[in-house]
């Protein structure tokens, strides 16, 4: 909440631009100027304005091999509403109708302005050309060459193509004030990353940047699904653990906190190779690596353990505490994400227009 005199002495611009742009941020339902604020000087009090967070929302879906979860957050990056579904991902027309049902569902089920909507971002594992919107790469969920238009068949409202693990990392650099360059290392049912470079990702000229889990960390180790062999992948996605609790991690850690001695071997090993892991991504990119995905969201417990793991490999001597941190966005940070890239664009779009 702030005055026109504080906006146009924070911003150092007149007080005649500052109303005009003020008034048109009014006529588009963008701020409220209802509060009055008390003038110690005395004389009139004058009108303080703050902006309205749910003025637009956006829309992300995250699709993997088992589940849609939507979600709906509000320019603030907070969560309106999220619906999660068990449903195996088919590469057919009724599953296209299922998405198009999804949005409709959580639309409807807080009973949304549809004029609100900026858009709805569909994030799916594979490799995307975010500039043309389609799939490059998808031997995950067999999505590979579908469009974005594929996607949104059933879907009548702006739509974009965003792959997974730019949107999660995309969700952390958007909430955060003090982190501006990281590796976000997703950690889900395959193992991808995403560089972050002042505050934006960054695509790389393959459109592969960030793809760690193809690193090849055990040579001639484990089939990964790229037909290579010994690929991180292998050693570091989400069902490495789960797949020991019947394919249901929180189980997992649930056990591993009961003391469970199956759960802590595999919790080891696995730590072994995320450490190995996290100190290459060091060594290539030198900035903070954030832990996330499924496996990210549980890690803040088990910080310590695997930091020591770290330093014992690091050939530098720093305390991996000075750059290793788990993930903030615990909750669905891809279908968050995802939505969020319609919220910057709009938050920049006004920026421009009213400066």
């Amino acid at each position: 909440m702030a005055t026109k005199q504080d906006i146009a002495y924070d911003l150092q611009l007149s007080l005649p631009t500052v109303t005009q742009n003020l008034e048109y941020l009014v006529e588009q339902g963008m701020i409220g100027a209802e509060c009055k604020v008390a003038n110690k000087a005395g004389g009139r009090n004058p009108v303080a304005y703050s902006y309205i967070s749910d003025a637009k929302v956006a829309i992300g879906l995250d699709i993997t091999r088992h589940h849609i979860k939507s979600i709906i957050v509000d320019l603030d990056g907070n969560v309106i509403k999220y619906i999660y579904k068990r449903q195996n991902y088919r590469r057919d027309d009724e599953y296209l109708k299922l998405l198009g049902e999804a949005v409709e569902e959580i639309i409807e089920s807080v009973k949304l302005n549809r004029s609100k909507i900026l858009g709805v971002s569909i994030a799916v594992p594979g490799l995307v050309n975010h500039e043309e919107g389609y799939v490059i790469q998808g031997r995950v969920i067999d999505n590979d060459g579908m469009s974005c238009e594929e996607f949104s068949k059933y879907i009548s409202y702006p739509t974009r193509l965003i792959h997974d693990s730019y949107a999660s990392g995309f969700s952390e650099i958007w909430m955060s004030t003090e982190i501006h360059n990281a590796f976000y290392f997703s950690l889900c049912d395959s193992v991808g990353g995403c560089v972050l470079l002042n505050d934006n990702v960054y695509l790389g000229d393959g459109l592969y940047s960030g793809e760690v889990g193809h690193l090849n960390l055990i040579p001639d180790g484990g089939q990964c699904y790229c037909g290579q062999k010994g690929c991180l992948d292998v050693y570091c996605n989400a069902e490495v653990l789960s797949s020991h609790t019947d394919c249901d991690l929180n189980l997992f850690f649930s056990k591993l906190e009961q003391g469970d001695e199956e759960m802590q071997k595999v919790w080891d090993q696995y730590l072994e190779h995320l450490a190995m892991a996290v100190t290459d991504i060091r060594m290539l990119f030198g900035c903070t690596v954030i832990l996330g995905g499924y496996v990210g969201a549980h890690m803040k417990a088990y910080m310590p353990l695997l930091c020591e793991k770290v330093d014992a490999r690091g050939p530098f001597g720093e305390s991996s505490k000075s750059f290793l941190i788990p993930c903030e966005n615990e909750i669905e940070s891809v279908a968050t994400g995802a939505a969020l890239f319609f919220v910057d664009e709009f938050l920049n779009d006004i920026s421009k227009e009213v400066l």
